[in-house]
């Protein structure tokens, strides 16, 4: 059963000076605790009656509407602290109270504001020790956190507010499209959500809040099998660097892994059955599932090219770094001459934006998506797929019907035939 709770605003003890200190006594569960406002008056100057300060009266230089409003803003968040304790169901504390009571009160902008980033700093330590975030998780949170001291270097909990909100939005803005500015947002949220299980006093109103942002229509970004065959037969003699990158890209889009799972792939993962097929069977490194499947006919010309070379822990490949991959992809899309562009429609904020992306741009993810793409034009259906790409959910592949180039050119010879039957 909830126990209600008491307060009274009166005046301390006179100090040497005459003047006393105006106090919240707060009485809850046969315990009570005083609440210091930071105000100190005349006893003369005080209504004992209404619990104010006189009509009239100026203390420090301060009216006494001033120094009443705040009392009223003290009282409103002892109220809201029990208030919130019912609503939640958790047992409201004296200390726990009198402890955010002087934060929120007498705690200095910038104490407050050192508080908000160390937190962020505690939650991004505890968070990746605990989900095992993967660096561009953390690269996220790192750049989530200088946004937010760019946007408002003294920015604290109280903070906080749908009006808050809408100028970080519009902030972000400036230099992202809605996709990233609606991540940046969505985990800034998680971050909030973490502080007020560590009892951070946040207003409710912040939880209230739900950005409007209209989502990008991106092109999927896939390698036909002529530019496949370009790649796979390209001469890079004398660049032995190049020439593994492509090799390595080549083996994702024939077999759909994640560069993650490439980077960890050794020789005790394929092994050649009865039939002398090369069997892959790997668990993955992002969603812990064990795919098994026959290696594609040129992922084993591939793999037979590296299969007697000794790498570090029994790899498969050597180890490129990320960036090092990166740098080499966009090279070969040069090197190889890849003509045309993938053109996406972004947004900022509503504007809608047309963005252009040559194909020489190479990516990790342009992998996958060739090999999902090419399945569907073969007719492969999209659950027979998710075996192999390891897709938990098959919605999540729907965006690459887009691109299944063959299935609209079946509707529109329907289509054709259709309007060339005799009446």
């Amino acid at each position: 059963m909830y126990k209600k709770f008491r307060y009274k605003t009166k005046l301390g003890v006179p100090n040497t000076s005459g003047r006393s200190s105006v106090m919240i006594r707060v009485t809850y569960g046969g315990g009570r605790v005083d609440l210091y406002t930071g105000i100190t008056v005349l006893p003369k100057q005080w209504n004992e009656k209404k619990e104010r300060i006189k009509q009239g009266c100026v203390v420090d230089g301060a009216e006494y509407n001033v120094l009443n409003d705040t009392l009223d803003e003290q009282e409103k968040f002892v109220r809201d602290y029990f208030n919130n304790s019912a609503i939640r169901s958790t047992a409201p504390s004296l200390n726990d109270l009198k402890e955010r009571f002087n934060h929120a009160f007498k705690a200095s902008s910038k104490t407050q504001s050192s508080e908000f980033f160390y937190m962020f700093d505690r939650f991004r330590e505890e968070t990746a020790s605990k989900n095992g975030w993967q660096k561009d998780r953390k690269d996220m949170f790192e750049r989530l956190e200088r946004k937010l001291k760019d946007f408002k270097p003294d920015i604290r909990f109280s903070d906080l507010s749908i009006t808050t909100m809408e100028a970080f939005k519009v902030y972000l803005s400036k230099t992202m499209y809605n996709d990233a500015l609606g991540k940046h947002l969505t985990y800034f949220k998680q971050f909030i959500s973490w502080c007020k299980k560590k009892k951070c006093q946040i207003h409710e109103e912040f939880f209230d809040y739900e950005p409007h942002l209209p989502k990008s229509k991106k092109a999927v970004r896939y390698l036909t099998l002529d530019e496949l065959d370009r790649l796979y037969n390209l001469s890079l003699d004398g660049k032995e660097g190049l020439e593994r990158a492509r090799d390595i890209f080549l083996f994702q889009c024939y077999t759909a892994l994640r560069v993650s799972d490439v980077r960890q792939l050794k020789h005790e993962n394929i092994t050649k059955n009865e039939e002398g097929y090369y069997i892959i069977d790997i668990l993955t490194e992002k969603d812990d599932d064990r795919i098994h499947f026959r290696l594609p006919n040129r992922a084993v010309s591939i793999y037979t090219k590296y299969k007697d070379n000794v790498y570090e822990n029994g790899l498969v490949f050597p180890v490129i770094s990320p960036q090092k991959y990166n740098e080499h992809l966009k090279e070969l899309g040069k090197v190889a001459d890849l003509q045309g562009e993938w053109i996406d429609y972004e947004y900022r904020l509503t504007e809608k934006v047309v963005v252009k992306t040559k194909k020489r741009d190479l990516s990790t993810h342009t992998a996958r998506r060739t090999f999902i793409v090419t399945a569907m034009n073969e007719g492969v259906s999209l659950d027979l797929i998710a075996l192999i790409t390891s897709h938990s959910d098959v919605k999540a592949m729907k965006p690459y019907i887009k691109a299944n180039t063959r299935g609209t050119d079946a509707v529109i010879a329907a289509i054709d035939k259709s309007s060339t039957k005799k009446r």
